[in-house]
């Protein structure tokens, strides 16, 4: 109720412009990790997104007199489950950096969308909560619009699963991790703030990659990779807090509408980068079939996540594209 109370005090534009900002930031996140990639491993690329994130998020949490965790963690339940959530995102992380090595840009983005489908499927078989028949369309509409888009990759993979192949299937893996992660983060909510439960998650993750990591590496890549590997770590604090804050100023349906959008907005910078001779990430080939099906991808997520016909707005998940 909050959100539409906000939103009548005439500030749509600015939730509208916030909501959009999330996109931007999620929907470069595939081609920046991608590019890192090039340079750094995989766990060396984990160590500093959650190390960056926890530096972003401290002194925030520290303004706020948010660092009372001890205290709000004391139950060995909620530990357990905290415990659980970092293992989860941790994989997470790992799953969706391994698979966006092998996997397009384009094509991650794509497929990540499968987690907010997930949850929200979630809700109709765990949280016995229910569908509409728009709702189960769109599930359809998106199911189709994934076998359109990856269709061509399909037919090679009849012929025996290649690179691209496994990191569809990393990706898979790492949209059920977060859905997994995002079902366990809502119980711990009634225990402690959004931001108390990431700042231990993030602490969890840098220890977790740090023994497999390698930090020194940075030294030997150049400015404009290092501004890179900066921007992914502070992705998922600066996406993560636009859209916390568009809900409060425009209606969750009216967010998950521009949410639901990502997958294009990463086509369109990847359209857009390729156009410089100099960048050498592998774009996704783009036929009548792909477009349609991206376009049908979009089309589904949005029928799904939009308010249901009762007018209740759909649940919609701190970072939706999972890894972002």
């Amino acid at each position: 109720m909050a959100a539409q109370t906000h939103a009548i005090s005439g500030r749509r534009a600015y939730g509208f412009s916030l909501a959009l900002l999330a996109c931007v930031i999620w929907g470069l996140f595939p081609i920046a990790a991608k590019s890192v990639l090039l340079e750094l491993d995989v766990h060396t690329l984990n160590f500093y997104r959650f190390a960056l994130a926890g530096a972003l998020l401290l002194p925030f949490m520290y303004s706020r007199r948010q660092l009372d965790i001890l205290k709000r963690s004391r139950e060995p339940n909620v530990r357990m489950r905290m415990f659980l959530c970092a293992a989860l995102l941790i994989a997470n992380y790992f799953f969706y950096a391994n698979g966006v090595k092998r996997v397009t840009p384009e094509g991650t983005q794509i497929l990540i969308q499968l987690a907010t489908i997930l949850l929200l499927l979630s809700g109709v078989f765990f949280f016995g909560e229910v569908f509409t028949r728009r709702q189960w369309l769109g599930c359809a509409v998106f199911v189709i619009g994934l076998v359109a888009f990856f269709h061509p990759r399909i037919l090679i993979m009849l012929e025996g699963v290649d690179s691209y192949g496994i990191g569809m299937g990393l990706i898979v893996l790492a949209a059920v991790s977060w859905t997994s992660y995002a079902i366990l983060q809502k119980q711990l909510l009634s225990h402690m703030t959004s931001s108390q439960v990431m700042i231990v998650i993030y602490l969890l993750g840098t220890a977790a990659f740090l023994p497999f990591a390698h930090p020194a590496q940075i030294s030997s890549l150049d400015t404009p990779t290092i501004l890179v590997l900066v921007f992914c770590g502070a992705s998922t604090v600066l996406g993560a807090g636009s859209f916390a804050e568009a809900l409060a100023h425009l209606e969750a349906s009216r967010v998950s509408a521009v949410l639901a959008t990502l997958p294009l907005f990463t086509v369109g910078f990847m359209w857009f980068f390729s156009q410089w001779p100099q960048f050498s990430i592998e774009a996704e080939p783009m036929t009548p079939g792909t477009v349609a099906g991206a376009v049908l991808v979009v089309f589904g997520a949005l029928m799904v996540a939009r308010t249901s016909e009762s007018g209740r707005p759909a649940d919609l998940p701190d970072e939706p594209h999972g890894a972002g």
